[in-house]
C-alpha cells in the first residue's frame, strides 16, 4: 500500500518526475490526464477484456492481461494506478552524455557518438564544433522515444488527442446504454459539435437546414462509433492509441 506522503519513482510522461521523485497526489493528478488513463478507460469499456479478466487471463487477450491484470478489481483508476498500473510505465534512467578517457575508450555501437574534445580550446569553440558533429550524426536519423523506452508498456506514436479518445468512449458508452437511439440524437446527447460550414466556399451553396444538420450528424456519429470500436479493439491487443482496423477476435 502506497502511503499518501510517499514520493514515487520517476515516470517519463509525469512532468518533472525524471528530475525528482514525485509526491503521490501530484502524480495521480497528472496520471489522470495522461494517455495511460484513457488506455485504462478503453479496457474498461471492452466486453472482451472483461470476459478475459473473468477467466483470469485465459483467451486471446492474455498478453494484455499479463500486463494490465484485472482492472475490474479496482474501484477506480487511482487504486489500479498506485497498486499496479504505474509500474508498467516506469523506465530505466535515461541515457546521459559520457566522457571517455584514454583508458576507458572503446569502439562504440551505431547508437552512440564518441567525441575527442581537446581541452586546450575555448569552451565556446568546443561547443560550436560539438554542435556541427551532432548535426551530422542526427541527419536522416528518426528518433522514436517510445520505441527505445524500457517501460513494460509503450504508447503508439500517434497524433490522436486524448480529447478525441474521451469523445469516442463517450459515444461508445451512450450507444451501449441507448441502443435504439438514432445516431443524430446520440450525437446531440454526446455533445458532438459539427462544423456545418467546413469546405464551403460559396455562400449560395450553404445548406443549414434541419435535414442537412441531421444528415451530417448521422454520418459523423457513425464514423465515431467505428473509430471507437477500433480504438478499444487495439487497446485490448496492447496497442494504444490507434484507430487502425483490426481482425475480429476468434470466438
Amino acid at each position: 500500500m502506497v502511503e499518501k506522503e510517499e514520493l514515487l519513482e520517476p515516470i517519463k510522461f509525469i512532468r518533472g518526475s525524471t528530475r525528482r521523485r514525485t509526491p503521490i497526489e501530484e502524480e495521480l493528478c497528472q496520471a489522470r490526464r495522461s494517455p495511460a488513463y484513457w488506455w485504462f478507460k478503453c479496457l474498461e469499456a471492452s466486453d472482451e477484456y472483461r470476459n478475459c479478466c473473468a477467466l483470469l487471463g485465459d483467451g486471446d487477450l492474455k498478453e494484455t492481461y499479463s500486463k494490465f491484470r484485472n482492472i475490474f478489481e479496482y474501484s477506480h483508476f487511482d487504486s489500479w494506478w498506485l497498486k499496479h498500473g504505474r509500474f508498467l510505465f516506469i523506465q530505466e534512467e535515461l541515457k546521459k552524455v559520457k566522457a571517455f578517457d584514454s583508458e576507458t575508450f572503446r569502439r562504440s555501437d551505431t547508437d552512440k557518438l564518441i567525441l575527442e574534445i581537446p581541452l586546450t580550446l575555448r569552451k565556446q569553440t568546443v561547443m560550436r564544433q560539438i554542435g556541427k558533429e551532432l548535426k551530422k550524426a542526427y541527419e536522416g536519423r528518426e528518433i522514436n522515444i517510445q520505441k527505445n523506452s524500457s517501460a513494460k508498456v509503450k504508447f503508439e506514436k500517434s497524433k490522436i488527442r486524448m480529447t478525441t479518445v474521451e469523445l469516442l468512449l463517450k459515444i461508445h458508452r451512450l450507444r451501449k446504454k441507448h441502443p435504439d437511439l438514432s445516431l443524430n440524437k446520440l450525437g446531440i446527447r454526446a455533445g458532438v459539435e459539427l462544423d456545418l460550414f467546413a469546405r464551403i466556399t460559396n455562400d449560395a451553396d450553404m445548406d443549414t437546414s434541419e435535414y442537412e444538420r441531421t444528415r451530417r450528424m448521422t454520418i459523423a456519429v457513425s464514423r465515431y462509433l467505428k473509430q471507437a470500436r477500433c480504438l478499444i479493439a487495439n487497446a485490448e491487443r496492447g496497442v494504444f492509441p490507434s484507430l487502425k482496423e483490426t481482425e475480429p477476435l476468434l470466438k
